[in-house]
């Protein structure tokens, strides 16, 4: 594994202990992924250069819901897509700048009661949205 990648999953498991205590001790946590629901994915956008995190979104279908600020659409995206993320419509017109900042997307939980881990990386977030959105 490079150091990179290394980097990469010690921010993960860093960040989902962070957010494991955050809920434990938050006033007011967001609401669990109904008993119903066979969608709940975590969304985590990273910037490469640093390592910082940019988003982290928790998204439930069947019903819509979840800290993503447009349920509804990602999870028709997805629904469309067949819960591929390489499938996704995104943005196609969206132009870009020849910019390089480049920023890693991760997904990963249950898409329709399967298993979900998917990652890739794009020169920079614009890139991300036209080939993601409106998932990320």
């Amino acid at each position: 594994m490079t150091t990179t990648a290394l980097r990469r999953l010690a921010a993960f498991a860093a960040v989902a202990v962070v957010a494991v205590t955050t809920l434990s001790i938050a006033p007011a946590p967001a609401p669990a992924a109904p008993a119903d629901s066979n969608t709940f994915l975590q969304l985590f956008v990273v910037h490469d250069a640093d390592d910082a995190l940019q988003e982290v979104y928790n998204l439930t279908c069947n019903p819509s819901g979840g800290t993503h600020p447009d349920p509804d659409a990602a999870c028709a995206a997805l629904a469309a897509a067949k819960g591929e993320f390489d499938r996704l419509a995104g943005r196609p017109r969206l132009i870009c700048p020849a910019v390089e900042d480049p920023v890693t997307a991760t997904a990963y939980g249950d898409w329709n009661g399967q298993q979900v881990t998917w990652q890739k990386s794009f020169p920079n977030v614009c890139y991300l949205h036209r080939a993601t959105s409106p998932v990320f």
